[in-house]
């Protein structure tokens, strides 16, 4: 039988899970771009929080302790093999990040994500992530501060200085980032 403790910590977990497993696998698809291992790295993801509460470890904040988590997969996973290119989302069958409505304006706006993605694609990776979880994922600089482990000025600064690198690779019509 269960203590009120585990009972707990179980409906923490099921409701992280609910929570933020579709924004960790999203996650996961932009910085790995097979989405099977992806879906591979997600579930590790919950895998790997699930064994630290199990082990008596107190999760606070479920959302920076899952994207750090997922964050830590990601740089062991590209330490394992050659880094995979942000362009092969663009051929990644049944993957979309922008809405594919009908007619013109689809496919310019699918042409322009394929830009923006070979420009961030071609940042160095200390603005790349940091990119990402800000503009992909919407996070704050707070919180992409606690995935990465940086001070929140650090993350800001590199936020700042990565729009202007892609602003730089993007050309002089490029205003609106």
């Amino acid at each position: 039988m269960k203590n009120p403790s585990e009972h707990e910590g179980e409906k923490a977990f099921l409701a992280a899970y609910d929570a933020y497993g579709d924004t960790i696998f999203r996650f996961l698809c932009m910085k790995i771009a097979d989405r099977e291992t992806a879906r591979d790295l997600t579930q590790e993801t919950f895998t790997r929080a699930w064994d630290y509460c199990r082990e008596g470890g107190v999760i606070r904040e479920w959302k920076p302790f899952l994207y750090r988590t997922a964050y830590n997969l990601v740089v062991d996973t590209y330490r394992k093999k050659k880094a995979v290119s942000l362009d092969a989302l663009i051929e990644d069958d049944g993957f979309a990040v922008t809405d594919d409505s009908v007619g013109e304006k689809s496919t310019v706006a699918r042409a322009e994500m394929s830009r923006v993605r070979i420009a961030i694609d071609a940042l160095d990776e200390t603005y790349r992530d940091i990119i990402l979880m800000r503009y992909t994922e919407d996070l704050p600089p707070k919180e992409i501060a606690r995935i990465t482990g940086l001070s929140e000025n650090v993350v800001s600064v590199r936020i700042h200085r990565g729009v202007e690198k892609l602003r730089i690779l993007l050309g002089p019509n490029t205003k609106n980032i």
